[in-house]
């Protein structure tokens, strides 16, 4: 499930219903990586004037993780970057690498010091996560796709009504937080590109979903796709958990008790967003949904 939504090898256009994207070589030296929705998207990527580009631009580069803001091109953005796959590529072809250590730890450092960050008054009004949005309203039975509104009536049985009101109260939460900060909105490996040959570091995607939010919620979906990742693929536990840890280290606080609700909204949302967009898969969703229900148990 996971692998048919991440990166593909380099000069190769990939993507889902939700997302596309090309990735092509840059003759002077590093790649472009142009992003558009998908022809099902449900809505265009967070508008990023010039006044966010360059408060993104403009933070001191005091990690290893530097932001990559994508310029406007069309519908979509482009990104000038150092490589030419990304984080959650590497771990899908070959699992826990302690050289992504430093990457992840860099994620959470950068995540951090951009939540430290003022908040553009265009961002504070009210410019909800779009991944909340897609999720709550799937939930609250308003899917216009046939395929996730079919998913959506078989979650009560598959979750118990508890656990389904336990995932409903945690984005009810996240929507009607007071203390927001600017937020990535979707900090997923998928967008986190390690630099090629001697440099150090990596780029980080931003733009497209960045919104107003509590600061848990940019931290938990990273969380959440590490934890996923870690049961979808298994192996060497231990390196799974030197990467949990370089990224709470990084970010400097951890999740506390909403750990078990925040990892299952996201895995929650990858079946809303795998289904609606990619196909529907009664494996897939029995899996998922009860990993999701495992989180979610007493």
């Amino acid at each position: 499930m996971t692998t048919a939504t991440l990166t593909a090898p380099t000069g190769r256009d990939f993507g889902t219903g939700l997302l596309v994207t090309a990735v092509r070589p840059e003759p002077a030296g590093g790649y472009r990586w142009r992003r558009a929705p998908g022809p099902l998207a449900p809505a265009p990527f967070a508008p990023a004037g010039a006044e966010l580009r360059r408060l993104l631009a403009a933070r001191p580069a005091a990690t290893s993780v530097r932001w990559a803001v994508g310029e406007p091109d069309d519908d979509g953005r482009t990104y000038l970057v150092r490589g030419a796959t990304s984080v959650a590529a590497a771990l899908l072809g070959g699992g826990p690498d302690p050289a992504l250590a430093p990457l992840v730890h860099g994620l959470g450092q950068a995540l951090h010091e951009l939540h430290e960050q003022p908040l553009p008054p265009d961002v504070a009004a009210g410019r909800a996560p779009r991944g909340l949005v897609r999720f709550t309203r799937w939930l609250d039975g308003r899917s216009p796709h046939p395929r996730s509104a079919y998913a959506e009536s078989l979650l009560r049985s598959r979750l118990g009504a508890a656990a389904l009101a336990r995932v409903r109260e945690h984005t009810a939460r996240i929507a009607a937080a007071d203390e927001r900060v600017l937020c990535h909105g979707a900090p997923g490996l998928g967008s986190l590109i390690p630099a090629e040959g001697e440099e150090a570091g990596a780029d980080a995607l931003i733009g497209e979903d960045v919104c107003a939010a509590p600061w848990y919620y940019d931290l938990g979906w990273v969380l959440g796709e590490l934890v996923e990742l870690q049961w979808y693929l298994g192996g060497d536990r231990p390196a799974w958990q030197r990467l949990t840890n370089a990224l709470l280290d990084g970010y400097g606080r951890d999740l506390d008790d909403r750990w078990r609700e925040t990892v299952a909204f996201r895995v929650l949302l990858h079946v809303h967003d795998y289904t609606t967009y990619v196909g529907w898969e009664p494996k897939v969703f029995e899996k998922y949904t009860g990993f999701a229900r495992h989180l979610l148990s007493p």
